[in-house]
């Protein structure tokens, strides 16, 4: 299945790139989801937590182990015999015991029969489990705000560049008409520099603005994962304003839902393992044992050639380790992770109270940038069309050149207020819903 997502995934990126298929916030968003670097370590370490849980279960089965030895004695060790055996009574006789050559193979099985801390172990890796899939959902969280916020600047800049082209067309049609007149002797030249001032303004002003898009463009492609030498086209249509406010509910009742506060709860469950491990510590451990050994001796090294005997021994049993006395690192270490345990409860109240406070401060946020943006879009309107009148009554010669230029310089004004407005009313309903633990929801539901 993930195969077949990916198939599709990269045909959708082949047909963008050769039609020229412009991107959406949700092609945005699903790009991201393939290609970002962050999204992919932290899955990568999903698994890894997954491997872990593995290791542990593997601590409870049994451990089979296969060995062998070869040993070349350059001197063999001599031992001391009482001199009765040489006929040298209340003495005593150097002998050479062993052989130069000696070889061991053998198999020994182990397995774990009582130990309270392969429970805990296995608590505590599942816990670890468990905190790199929220630590994956906390990674996807982030990352699709951080290609939603940079979409949102990408797309508004180039609304505004689009907008401040047209006024830039309009300029230069101004400029040629004064032109015009004053080649007729209609007017001074000192009119024709007057636009011509304003045209250069809006020609700058477009030029800054074009340098911004493509710096835009850049950090959108960063942040999906593309690389920067890519070509990237986005949709011309601005999203909807956004501007229905939820309803203001009971900080707490969003409180469990944020990743940061589930994860804080995890930390606190896998130091309560911690804690307990340590005690386990103190708890005897029984294991069963068993071995088959072959062992052989030899003048020469000729181990290799058949005939020759191999001696065998076996045994099994049980092991019973008892703690006893650490020199107190027992005791130091429940009381680190008693410590700790302590901490993470703080910790967990103090995350309880950041994100009441966030939801409070956002709400707020997003209702004044709900207001703003009302005001500004008005305002747009009345400055679009005191420069739409302005203009005719300019082609008419009934307005001035003074008229023309003031009215232009402030509808260009109130297009950056409103502009502006508008990215921070995008970002408002980002911060607003993150902090409902609510994001990725609401960008899912984006067509």
């Amino acid at each position: 299945m993930k195969k077949i997502k990916s198939i599709v995934f990269l045909s959708f990126v082949f047909y963008a790139s050769v039609f020229g298929q412009k991107y959406s916030l949700k092609h945005c968003l699903d790009y991201a989801k393939q290609s970002n670097s962050n999204i992919k370590m932290a899955y990568l370490d999903s698994k890894v937590s997954d491997e872990v849980v593995n290791e542990q279960i593997g601590r409870a089965l049994p451990q089979i182990s296969i060995s062998g030895t070869i040993d070349d004695k350059l001197l063999i060790p001599t031992q001391m015999l009482p001199g009765e055996i040489a006929g040298r009574p209340g003495t005593f006789v150097p002998v050479k015991f062993g052989t130069q050559y000696s070889a061991t193979a053998g198999i020994s099985l182990t397995q774990k029969i009582y130990d309270p801390s392969l429970g805990v172990a296995l608590k505590a890796a599942k816990l670890s489990r468990e905190l790199s899939e929220q630590n994956v959902r906390k990674t996807d969280e982030q990352t699709l705000y951080n290609v939603s916020a940079a979409f949102y600047r990408a797309l508004v800049v180039k609304k505004q560049l689009d907008n401040l082209k047209v006024i830039l067309s309009v300029s230069q049609k101004n400029l040629d008409a004064t032109q015009q007149k004053y080649e007729n002797g209609l007017v001074k030249k000192i009119e024709v520099d007057k636009i011509k001032v304003t045209f250069n303004n809006t020609n700058s002003q477009v030029n800054q603005i074009e340098l911004a898009y493509k710096q835009a463009l850049n950090n959108l492609k960063f942040t999906i994962g593309m690389p920067v030498d890519s070509t990237i086209a986005l949709t011309d249509d601005l999203p909807d304003e956004l501007s229905a406010l939820p309803e203001a509910s009971n900080s707490k009742d969003f409180v469990e839902s944020r990743i940061e506060y589930q994860m804080q709860q995890s930390t606190i469950s896998l130091y309560e393992a911690d804690r307990q491990n340590n005690i386990a510590a103190y708890y005897p451990s029984l294991s069963f044992y068993a071995n088959y050994n072959y062992a052989a001796q030899r003048s020469e090294f000729d181990f290799l050639k058949g005939g020759k005997d191999w001696y065998t021994n076996s045994s099994i049993g049980v092991q019973l380790s008892v703690p006893v006395f650490s020199g107190f690192q027992r005791y130091a270490k429940v009381q680190e992770s008693e410590l700790n345990l302590e901490k993470a409860k703080e910790n967990l109240k103090l995350t309880e109270q950041s994100i009441m406070v966030e939801l409070s401060n956002y709400y707020i946020q997003y209702r004044n940038a709900i207001d703003n943006i009302k005001n500004e879009k008005e305002n747009l309107e009345l400055a679009e069309s005191v420069y739409k009148n302005t203009q005719a009554e300019f082609s008419q010669g009934v307005s001035s050149s003074m008229d023309l230029i003031q009215t232009e310089s402030t509808l260009r004004e109130t297009q950056n207020n409103y502009f502006s407005k508008l990215l921070n009313l995008y970002i408002a309903k980002l911060d607003l819903e993150k902090s409902r633990g609510n994001l990725i929801n609401f960008l899912n539901n984006i067509k």
